[in-house]
């Protein structure tokens, strides 16, 4: 066999000349075979310990981090409704094609993944499973903590997915393989310990992760200090709003004069007397009544004055700061301070090509799960999930703009300018736009 691959891809041997080794034909490259960088730097300030493979994730002990995100989520207004936005934008219509196999392959793959619907998750009590419950289950997770994961678990004689359990992503640490920079999972134990999942039933999708922090990032981790400031100003306003609106009484008392022989202290004790009597009078006063009192007592109402504090300029500038912690547009929490159409227009679509994005991590979960579900039943069919398009404010201008450039496809095609596939091509990717 050497000679033979010898003889496909060495030179033609020279009558007389030194017998080549055996691996002379391998091409002569200085590229590595393996990494020999490091991952992080070894600086002195480096948060990256030699002495451990494990990587450490950004910021906070997300077991400590992530029960904050849940309350900013749960009773903060704002936060509750823009992680409430983000989830119905992204949980449009789903649906899947099959593609592969006969048209009775393709009727017993809809049987397994209808099956599969039935058992992989679901909440019995609320009537509600499968892969689409999955998914929002996703999206909740994502907008919260920025990461999901999860396991599949199968049967006993491993010929079907039993159920997907759903994991606490706070538990999880990766564990940097040296050699390949793979990343392996681990999950931490009650005493501390860590033990290892298995990558090949294991699911993490982490939001904005990158190289080197492939635990994702909440989209509400720069909302504290901003929903501090908010929460605050909104006490102190209701505070003040309190007392604008229900002036303050006050009462003022002209002491009489002290009576001819009268001692100091004997005036003393009846201005005390008549001020405790007034005291009582208006604690025992009722809201019918009137109140009867010498000349010598005056009533004033106490409010604002001068020019109020603006508290909405000031809570529109905090609302800014939390609006954009969220990644969202104004109008989706109710908001609009723009006053065009193109305004509006170009926030939406800024939205919906947000909300594509994170719906390809929740597309790669259900591909993946009923893909497994086929393979391990032996089935030749593949699956493609496939999430509905958010709908178009613009849909009039845009079907006039897929026209104009379908017509022009085809005449340049026509006219053989362009190949008759490569139009084709052009065309499809302009209706998945639509």
């Amino acid at each position: 066999m050497l000679h033979t691959l010898r003889k496909w891809f060495g030179k033609e041997q020279v009558p007389g000349a030194k017998e080549r080794n055996a691996a002379a034909w391998l091409p002569k490259t200085a590229i590595p075979t393996s990494p020999k960088s490091r991952p992080f730097s070894i600086e002195s300030f480096s948060l990256w310990d030699e002495s451990s493979d494990y990587l450490t994730p950004p910021g906070l002990d997300p077991r400590t981090l992530f029960p904050l995100f849940r309350a900013l989520r749960d009773y903060i207004p704002d936060v509750s409704a823009g992680v409430w936005a983000w989830a119905r934008l992204c949980a449009t219509p789903q649906s899947y094609t099959l593609s592969g196999g006969t048209d009775s392959d393709q009727e017993w793959a809809r049987q397994l993944l209808t099956e599969l619907d039935r058992r992989i998750y679901g909440l019995k009590t609320e009537r509600t499973w499968g892969v689409e419950a999955l998914t929002n289950c996703f999206f909740h997770s994502i907008f919260t903590y920025g990461s999901f994961c999860g396991e599949v678990v199968l049967d006993e004689r491993r010929t079907k997915i039993e159920r997907f359990i759903v994991i606490d992503p706070a538990t999880i640490r990766f564990k940097l393989n040296k050699e390949d920079r793979s990343h392996l999972p681990f999950q931490i134990q009650k005493d501390g310990s860590l033990v290892p999942l298995q990558p090949a039933s294991f699911f993490y999708y982490g939001l904005d992760s990158d190289g080197l922090n492939p635990y994702g990032r909440s989209p509400l981790t720069a909302l504290p200090l901003a929903v501090k400031i908010q929460q605050q100003m909104l006490r102190d306003m209701a505070k003040t709003q309190h007392n604008a609106g229900y002036p303050t009484i006050h009462f003022r008392i002209t002491p009489s004069p002290r009576d001819r022989g009268e001692s100091l202290s004997a005036y003393h004790e009846r201005l005390e007397r008549d001020m405790r009597g007034v005291r009582e009078e208006l604690r025992a006063k009722q809201a019918d009544s009137n109140l009867i009192t010498h000349d010598n007592i005056e009533v004033h109402y106490i409010g604002p004055d001068g020019r109020s504090q603006q508290w909405s300029e000031s809570m529109q500038a905090v609302s800014e700061q939390v609006i954009s912690a969220l990644h969202l547009a104004p109008f989706m929490l109710g908001r609009n301070w723009g006053t065009t159409e193109s305004w509006g227009a170009a926030q939406y679509q800024l939205i919906t090509n947000n909300a594509r994005s994170v719906q390809s991590g929740a597309k790669r979960l259900a591909e993946w799960l009923r893909n497994l579900e086929l393979i391990l039943h032996g089935c030749p069919v593949s699956v493609e999930h496939h999430f509905a398009p958010h709908h178009n404010i613009d849909a009039t201008n845009r079907a006039q703009a897929f026209k104009t450039t379908a017509e022009t496809l085809i005449a340049l095609e026509e006219k053989g300018i362009i190949d008759p596939n490569d139009a084709k091509n052009r065309v499809d990717s302009l209706l998945r736009l639509l």
